[in-house]
């Protein structure tokens, strides 16, 4: 009859929907609702075989579903964007990468001039046009001299009125610029400014001179202030290591010894640093001045400012995205808390908010002794952090 004729073709129908494979590039059934075969949807007298059934047909449709995503054609790069990485390589493969190869690379530069000088006091020729080769392949290679002596020759002709080899220095010079760490690190940086805790900093460059400015406040310094600043230009650093200056951009610094340990951890038994200015001030921003420091280059995953005169230094790392958001939203709606000190603890006739406040101020204390402590490695065995000296007699002394 028609009702039972439209009943079967309304099961058909079911059956078939529930079963065909209806693959679509416009609609990915891995993401979709699952449907229930028409062996769920009219359950047979025994329950247990339709649902043996339903087991068995579901890791069916999950291959059906997986096939539509494998055999994807991976998207197409960009002409730009490979062009671009394929010149960074080429421009990376003529330089010695930052850490103990460049250490050793400026080693062999000194044996090289000993051999040179050698040479030209004892006036043999052979030696000295053999000696002079080898340096000048060998100082090709360290991408911060030959910054600095590009730029010097970009200077000269420029101001001969060369202006096609000028434009031609200036280009080699910003090939090796890339290569430096000390000029890679624009962007946000997290830092732990002692009691203040942690903080953001966003590292920009004028000219030469890098810049960092306070993303997030605390009550001495608030956002939008640098908190210090460094002058790396290598005709200054040229001229502090000439003079040996004793200016706030003076004396030259030599590079951080690694202790052997430290060496290990970091992978580079040397740490270069350059001088420059940190920005104290007192509570409110009251009597801000600036102070002389050093920027500490670890690499461009990492590095460190030290405040000289007052022994501080920070050390500072990439946050991760969801940490960025989470201080600038923090930093954007929160006031800045002020943090009160007690005389003495408040005994139980002060009102209740002081005495939360105490105990609040009691574990932030307690936190910030146990981070120092974990730092030093006095806590449960931790692998704290090492000091880290220029020379053996020095008194100066760098945590990492």
């Amino acid at each position: 009859s028609p009702p039972m004729m439209q009943y079967r073709n309304f099961l058909s129908f079911l059956f078939f929907a529930a079963t065909a494979d209806f693959s679509s590039a416009f609609a990915p059934r891995a993401v979709a609702t699952p449907r229930k075969s028409a062996l769920a949807l009219f359950p047979s007298e025994n329950g247990d075989t339709a649902n043996n059934q339903q087991q068995q047909q579901q890791p069916a449709n999950n291959e059906r579903r997986l096939r539509e995503f494998v055999n994807l054609e991976p998207i197409q790069e960009p002409d730009v964007r490979r062009r671009r990485l394929e010149e960074d390589d080429r421009v990376r493969s003529q330089y010695v990468s930052f850490g103990d190869s460049l250490w050793d690379l400026r080693t062999e530069m000194d044996k090289l001039s000993v051999q040179l000088l050698n040479a030209i006091s004892e006036g043999k020729e052979r030696k000295e046009l053999e000696a002079r080769d080898k340096l000048r392949q060998v100082e090709q290679q360290d991408p911060e001299l030959v910054y600095m002596l590009e730029i010097s020759s970009h200077d000269a002709a420029k101001k001969e009125g060369r202006l096609e080899d000028a434009q031609e220095h200036y280009e080699k010079a910003m090939e090796a610029r890339s290569c430096l760490p000390q000029f890679n690190l624009e962007g946000l940086w997290v830092g732990r400014y002692g009691s203040h805790g942690y903080e953001l900093i966003n590292v920009t460059y004028v000219g030469d001179s890098l810049i960092a400015t306070k993303v997030t406040s605390d009550k001495n310094v608030p956002r939008g202030e640098i908190t210090f600043q460094a002058d790396l230009h290598p005709m200054r650093l040229l001229e502090q290591a000439s003079l040996n200056t004793h200016s706030y951009k003076g004396p030259f610094l030599q590079p951080i010894e690694l202790t052997d340990k430290a060496a290990r951890k970091w992978g580079t038994r040397q740490l270069p640093r350059y001088m420059g200015l940190g920005q104290v001030a007192e509570e409110g921003f009251e009597n801000n001045q600036w102070m002389e420091g050093q920027l500490i280059i670890i690499g461009e995953d990492y590095f460190s400012f030290a405040w000289t005169p007052i022994q501080q230094q920070i050390f500072f790392g990439r946050p991760s995205p969801e940490l960025a958001l989470k201080m600038l939203r923090e930093s954007g709606v929160s006031p800045l808390r002020i943090t009160k000190t007690w005389e003495s603890p408040p005994t139980s006739d002060d009102d209740m908010q002081t005495q939360m406040d105490f105990v609040t101020r009691c574990f932030e204390v307690s936190d910030e002794v146990q981070e120092d402590q974990r730092d030093r490695g006095e806590v449960n065995g931790v692998d704290g952090y090492g000091c880290m000296f220029h020379t053996e007699d020095s008194d100066e002394c760098y945590f990492e």
